[in-house]
């Protein structure tokens, strides 16, 4: 059975370091939360949250988090998952159990046969017009986080990636850079649309023509886009993508066609997840305030079942440019 210090030598932290992630007490940084919720999923340790946390509290509500198969598929192949929804899910967990709400984790493609919640958080952009029609009719409190339904009135929790692209592009257009190509996932998920408006904005007041390149956000996928813009395009000055993962796999493919980065193109990602600052080089990104966010959701459907505050709001968390040594 995994002990509390088998986590804090597996993460690499002190004891009281664990204990403050497990009880959501004290300042710890995300990175560091993520190591630590890391090495817990792989040791298998149970801390029983739930219990000490929800001792002391009045009425317990019962949080449904949903999550798209897309999302949670790591979770079921391997048992860890990625990076940039763990964080969020976690903070979910932690803050909802201080909040007096008992959170259970589904998949979002069973919700139809899900019941008994007082309330649900729906995580990412998978969400369909047919659930969502499903969701308004059960009439209970909902949040939506990394997503955004533009014309519905409805809470949600998102990064705001327009002004992140925004700034990035302008960043890249103050180095002298005029050749600069945007790479993104699917625009369907509002996130990745925020980030591809922010891009085509700056460009066009920039008086530059903007170019884009849609992957399925998959390493084969973008290596193909990026063979695909190199046989029709050339070589661009810069390169801005959607997520740090587009932006890992078109480094490495750039790489296989002899093309120095950031001697030859400065590239920039987006979200900061935790391998950014490791690979080779260090990644430029938009760190994306992920455990805030999923605080921010807890509370906001804490006021919604207390009945704060009901009238819908949109809650924009800012980015933070994070300048590395992928751009020069």
């Amino acid at each position: 059975m995994p002990t509390i210090e088998d986590v804090a030598k597996l993460a690499g932290v002190s004891i009281a370091t664990v204990s403050r992630v497990i009880n959501g007490s004290g300042y710890v940084s995300e990175k560091t939360r993520y190591k630590v919720w890391k090495a817990i999923e792989e040791l298998g340790y149970k801390p029983e949250i739930s219990a000490k946390l929800l001792a002391s509290k009045g009425k317990l509500f019962n949080i449904h988090v949903f999550a798209s198969k897309r999302i949670l598929s790591p979770l079921q192949s391997n048992g860890i998952l990625g990076e940039f929804y763990g964080v969020i899910i976690r903070a979910i967990e932690e803050n909802c159990g201080r909040l007096g709400m008992n959170v259970e984790l589904k998949m979002l493609e069973n919700f139809f046969e899900s019941n008994g919640a007082d309330g649900y958080i729906f995580i990412g952009g998978d969400l369909s017009e047919k659930t969502l029609k499903e969701i308004k009719s059960r009439k209970k409190p909902f949040v939506l986080v990394d997503h955004y339904i533009p014309g519905e009135r409805v809470d949600c929790v998102i990064s705001d990636g327009y002004d992140g692209a925004l700034y990035a592009t302008n960043y890249l257009i103050s180095k002298g850079f005029r050749r600069i190509v945007h790479i993104h996932g699917p625009l369907h998920p509002y996130g990745f649309k925020m980030r591809y408006d922010g891009y085509k904005d700056a460009m066009e007041k920039a008086g530059l023509m903007p170019r884009f390149y849609e992957c399925d956000d998959t390493e084969e996928g973008t290596r193909k886009v990026i063979d695909i813009m190199l046989n029709s395009y050339g070589t661009p000055e810069a390169i801005f993508t959607s997520n740090d993962s587009i932006a890992f796999w078109t480094i490495k493919r750039l790489k296989e066609h002899g093309i120095r980065v950031p001697e030859d193109v400065s590239v920039i990602g987006f979200d900061d997840i935790v391998d950014a600052e490791n690979f080779d080089p260090p990644l430029t990104t938009l760190r994306v305030f992920k455990y805030e966010m999923g605080c921010l959701a807890c509370k906001r459907l804490h006021e919604l079942l207390t009945g704060i505050n009901p009238h819908p709001v949109r809650i924009l968390v800012f980015t933070q440019f994070v300048k590395r040594k992928s751009t020069k």
